[in-house]
């Protein structure tokens, strides 16, 4: 800012100060509400995330249990599994996170399936 002036600087400053205020209130606030849900402020660790991890891993088993009869059937017809994910995004079958398929998320989803109700169904 070449042509600021003492006023001008005097404003920003006034300016930067009241959003410092309102982040801090923002920041209180949100706190209050973790705190009220049940979360552990101040502390780190598996005990904050533990409810976030169950409901990851169960949104992630329900989607494991909707495949293993097409991918039996790929592995019946003798796909590979990069085979396989060219079946899949041709098919329009989305990926866990809604996407095209990789061969890392397919060996995921394979293994997730192998330790449900020990289902088996490699690729």
């Amino acid at each position: 800012m070449p042509h600021a002036t003492k006023v001008m600087i005097q404003m920003h400053a006034v300016m930067s100060e009241w959003e410092r205020d309102q982040i801090s209130s923002r920041t209180k606030a949100a706190l209050a509400v973790a705190k009220t849900r049940g979360v552990k402020l101040g502390v780190t660790g598996p005990d904050n995330l533990r409810q976030n991890v169950a409901q990851r891993t169960a949104v992630a088993d329900t989607f494991a249990r909707a495949l293993p009869t097409v991918l039996a059937g790929f592995k019946a017809s003798g796909l590979s599994q990069r085979r396989m994910i060219d079946a899949l995004n041709e098919l329009s079958i989305t990926s866990p996170r809604g996407g095209k398929w990789s061969l890392v998320q397919l060996q995921r989803v394979i293994r997730r399936i192998a330790g449900l109700d020990g289902n088996r169904c490699s690729g």
